[in-house]
């Protein structure tokens, strides 16, 4: 059946279609809807309909379904329905080296985890997601119109990136059926310029040979190579292990940054959400501010840069040392091992905190669906003039089955370590300690 659906002219054309209307209708819900209240626009970021979506349910979404299935969201995005279009009238001139780093992508995620997320606020101002939205596609566009292939998917999407890395745990992935059928072909559709850009059937836009993948961290699952073999050799496999059989050494410098700022945003979001734990992880940047004394930057841009990566940098550069002096490597290889075995937490700490905020807002949708703007409903709740009855009993299944995945995360990291390696008790120690770093706000709950 899923093979038939990635034959399909029609996948991911139409679904593509689809998002890129759900899109509009996102935008058009959200982009005159504000306020300069900062403390109403705490209810009025979960009764706008476009911003409860996008932030409480499509984002969640995406995270959970790239860690168990791969990056299925990117196949079906809109983003790259527009970028295929424009490529074809495009200048097509080749992609700068610096742009192939993979650092633009860890810069821009840094900027918007920092400052657009955690100093402007984008994800409570209904009309900052929209610009934010309207801003990742006229940037795709842009370059579409630019450079050759899928520039921005490849090498500036920060939503792409990171579920590129997350996907490194998911069983599932693009790849051939027999490798001797690809090694005699003679017209390689997959990679020919011919097909280069073609609407349907297009050889493989982020260049890539469909016989030589071996991880699903840059396959957009876009299922056009599928579609232009003319062997039938390539399709969605079941992949044993795949985490498990993942090369750390393959790992990008960039990589690494990317996923330092994101073990930073991930602790913050999951520790924040509870009394116990937000008073430890604020007590740093509360601290440091004290003795440093007043700054001319804002309060929360200050505490984003403590968090996201100051901390997360002293840590990784601390334990990839003792790393190194134990193992004898590099400096590289000991920052490889330590950012690919503290993946699998980052991963499903990430998931746990989506769940949590899907789950959280379930007793919002009968305002924003009343009302989508939500200003009124905002201003009713925030003045407790209506009532919220939250679910208790999927919020507690929520954090059961986070508390699971966080075991299991731990247990699939810990698999992972070499038991020949001279520094695998430092390995234990550093997966051990983020599991209760993790735990401590959850737990903390039930008392």
């Amino acid at each position: 059946m899923i093979e038939k659906l990635y034959k399909s002219k029609l996948y991911p054309l139409v679904f593509q279609i689809l998002s890129l209307l759900i899109f509009t209708f996102l935008v058009l819900g959200a982009i005159n809807v504000t306020t300069s209240d900062p403390a109403l626009v705490k209810q009025l970021r979960n009764t706008n309909l476009s911003n409860l979506i996008v932030w409480s349910y499509w984002w969640p979404v995406i995270v959970l379904t790239a860690v168990f299935f791969g990056r299925h969201w990117c196949s079906i995005c809109p983003i790259e329905f527009l970028s295929a279009i424009a490529n074809r009238i495009g200048l097509k001139r080749k992609v700068p080296k610096f742009m192939k780093s993979g650092w633009m992508i860890t810069i821009l995620y840094a900027f918007i985890a920092i400052v657009a997320i955690h100093t402007w606020g984008i994800h409570r101002y209904p009309n900052l997601m929209a610009y934010y939205l309207l801003s990742l596609m006229g940037l795709a566009v842009i370059l579409s119109i630019i450079y050759e292939k899928r520039a921005f998917c490849s090498y500036l999407c920060p939503v792409g990136k990171l579920l590129g890395l997350y996907s490194l745990l998911s069983h599932f992935g693009i790849r051939v059926k027999n490798q001797v059928t690809c090694h005699s072909c003679k017209t390689k559709d997959c990679i020919s310029k011919e097909n280069q850009y073609k609407l349907v059937g297009r050889s493989c836009s982020s260049n890539l040979y469909p016989a030589n993948i071996t991880n699903n961290r840059t396959c957009i699952l876009c299922t056009q190579c599928v579609k232009s073999c003319s062997n039938n050799n390539i399709t969605l496999k079941r992949i044993k292990s795949s985490y498990q059989n993942f090369d750390s050494k393959k790992l990008l410098w960039s990589e690494i940054g990317m996923l330092m700022v994101l073990l930073g945003f991930v602790c913050y979001e999951n520790l924040s959400s509870w009394e116990t734990s937000n008073t430890i992880i604020r007590f740093i940047p509360s601290h440091l501010n004290k003795l440093i004394g007043s700054l001319a930057i804002p309060y929360g841009l200050f505490e984003a840069l403590i968090l996201f990566l100051l901390v997360p940098a002293i840590f990784m550069g601390f334990i990839s040392f003792l790393l190194k002096v134990n193992g004898k490597t590099s400096w590289k290889q000991s920052l490889q091992k330590l950012a690919i075995h503290l993946l699998p937490l980052v991963a499903f700490g990430h998931v746990f905190k989506a769940l949590l905020k899907t789950s959280s807002r379930i007793p919002y949708w009968q305002y924003a669906l009343e009302q989508p703007d939500g200003l009124q409903y905002a201003n009713l709740i925030f003045n407790k003039e209506i009532a919220l009855n939250p679910l208790a009993w999927v919020n507690n299944l929520v954090l059961v089955l986070g508390i699971l995945g966080l075991c299991y995360a731990t247990y699939i990291s810990v698999k992972k370590v070499s038991k020949t390696d001279s520094d695998k008790w430092i390995l234990y120690i550093t997966i051990l300690f983020h599991l209760v770093i993790f735990l401590i706000g959850p737990i903390s709950s039930f008392f």
